[in-house]
C-alpha cells in the first residue's frame, strides 16, 4: 500500500519553516517532494545550534521524504532547470520574500502555468502580497504579535509573552496543505490548476475564530462577565513530587469535585469549607493561588505517576505535563507511533516524530531522511530530460551542486 499522494510531483522551492512543512507533508502523504535549493542550501540549514553533521534542527525538522537539487537561480539555465521540472510537476510550492523576486526569476503563477495548465501553484508568504506590510521582512515572532497571539500565553494587564518558535509557520503550512488538496480536488473535476495563496497572518487569525467571537461579546471578556476562559492566566500544572502534572475540577464526576478531593487527601475542615466547587474552577478568581499551593502541598508526597492514579480513580480530569523526554517513555505516545527512525546518509539512524494522520487503505509513510544538499541533483536532472553530458557541464558551470 501506498501513500494517497503517490504519483505526484511537488517542486518545492521554499526555505524556512512554514511552506517546506507544508511540503514536508505531501511527502509523507506519498508525493514524490523536489526541494529546489540555493548552491547554499536552504537558510535553515544553517540555523541552530545544535549542528549535527551540518545542518540544524529547524531543516532536519521540516525537510524529510524530499529530494534535494541545488541550483544557482541568478543563472538563466538554472532558471530554467525550475521550468522544466514545473512541465512535468503537479504542484509548485513557492515563500519568496516579496513578489518583486517572484517576478524577476521569472516563476509566477502565469508563467509557469502557461507552460502546465495543471500545475497548482501555492505561494506562502508572511503578510500577504499586497497592504502595507507585503514587503517588509518578517519571523515567526513578528507574525505573533501582529496577530494578537501574545496575549494567549501571558496574563491580562501583564507584558505579552511569545508562544514557541515556528506556531505561526507550522500553522500556515497546514493551511497550506489543505489549500492544494482542495485545488486538487477541483482539478479531478476540470482538468485545470490553479493558484492558492496564504500568509503566516491569515492562517494565525483564522485559528482564533471563537476567541474573537467572545471577545466581541458586549460584557467585559474576564471573570466577572462572559466566557473567561479565553483571558483565564496562562496553566503551569501543579508541581508532584518529581514533577508535574495538569488536572481541573471541570467534569469531574460527583456533584462536589472539590469535598471529594479534599476528603481524599486529606484536607482539613476549615479550609474544605472556605472554598466551593464552583469556585476553585475558576483559574482566575481570587481563591486561584491558595487553591494551588492546598493543591500542591497534597501532591508533594506523591509522583506524578501516583496522583493521576488517584486522581483517575476519582474521575478528574488530568495529564503529566511532559517534556520531550518523558512523553516519548509514555506507553499511550509510543504506541501510537509517534517516534519513529529514519536512516539519514551521514548520521546513521535519527529520530523523527510520526505522521499527524492515519489511513486505513493509503497510509503515508517516511520513507526519506531529510536529504543532504544537492543530494539528488544529478538524478533529478535525468528525469527532467538532461544528458549526462549535459549534467557535467551544468556541475563544471557551477549551476548545479
Amino acid at each position: 500500500m501506498t501513500g494517497p499522494f503517490t504519483g505526484l510531483k511537488v517542486i518545492d522551492l521554499s526555505q524556512g519553516d512554514g511552506a517546506p512543512y507544508c511540503g514536508m507533508q505531501l511527502g509523507d502523504a506519498g508525493a514524490d517532494v523536489i526541494k529546489v535549493e540555493p548552491l547554499e542550501g536552504d537558510w535553515a540549514r544553517h540555523l541552530g545550534p545544535p549542528f549535527d553533521h551540518g545542518d540544524g534542527p529547524l531543516f532536519m525538522g521540516m525537510n524529510r521524504n524530499k529530494r534535494s537539487i541545488a541550483l544557482d537561480l541568478e543563472k538563466q539555465q538554472g532558471r530554467e532547470i525550475v521550468r522544466r521540472l514545473a512541465r512535468m510537476a503537479d504542484i509548485f510550492l513557492e515563500s519568496f520574500q516579496t513578489e518583486a523576486e517572484i517576478k524577476r526569476l521569472g516563476f509566477t503563477h502565469e508563467e509557469l502555468s502557461a507552460l502546465n495548465p495543471r500545475l497548482i501553484y501555492c505561494d506562502v508568504s508572511y503578510f500577504e502580497r499586497n497592504g502595507p506590510q507585503a514587503n517588509k521582512p518578517a519571523t515567526d515572532l513578528t507574525v505573533q504579535s501582529i496577530a494578537g497571539l501574545m496575549r494567549f500565553v501571558g496574563e491580562r494587564g501583564k507584558e505579552p509573552v511569545k508562544f514557541g518558535e515556528n506556531y505561526t509557520g507550522v500553522v500556515a503550512g497546514m493551511y497550506a496543505m489543505q489549500a492544494i488538496i482542495a485545488a486538487l480536488f477541483w482539478r479531478l473535476k476540470s482538468g485545470l490548476g490553479q493558484k492558492v495563496e496564504t500568509s503566516y497572518l491569515r492562517t494565525i487569525i483564522a485559528t482564533q475564530t471563537n476567541y474573537f467571537t467572545g471577545f466581541s461579546q458586549p460584557d467585559d471578556p474576564g471573570p466577572a462577565g462572559g466566557e473567561p476562559s479565553h483571558m483565564s492566566p496562562p496553566s503551569r500544572g501543579y508541581k508532584t513530587k518529581d514533577g508535574y502534572l495538569e488536572f481541573g475540577f471541570q467534569y469531574a464526576r460527583g456533584a462536589d469535585p472539590w469535598g471529594a478531593f479534599c476528603d481524599r487527601f486529606g484536607i482539613p475542615e476549615e479550609i474544605k469549607k472556605k472554598y466551593t466547587s464552583a469556585g476553585v474552577t475558576q483559574r482566575g478568581s481570587r481563591a486561584g493561588s491558595d487553591i494551588r499551593r492546598i493543591i500542591e502541598d497534597a501532591f508533594k508526597n506523591l509522583t506524578t505517576s501516583e496522583a493521576i492514579t488517584v486522581l483517575d480513580g476519582m474521575g478528574f480530569m488530568c495529564a503529566p505535563a511532559h517534556d520531550y523526554d518523558s512523553m516519548f517513555k509514555d506507553e499511550g505516545v509510543l504506541q501510537q507511533q509517534m517516534l519513529l527512525e529514519v536512516s539519514h546518509p551521514s548520521r546513521g539512524n535519527v529520530k523523527t516524530t510520526g505522521l499527524p494522520w492515519k489511513f486505513t487503505g493509503t497510509p503515508g509513510s517516511i520513507r526519506l531522511a531529510p536529504p543532504l544538499l544537492g543530494e539528488h541533483t544529478d538524478e533529478i536532472l535525468k528525469e527532467a530530460g538532461y544528458s549526462q553530458s549535459e549534467i557535467e557541464a551544468l556541475h563544471s558551470l557551477m549551476i548545479v551542486r
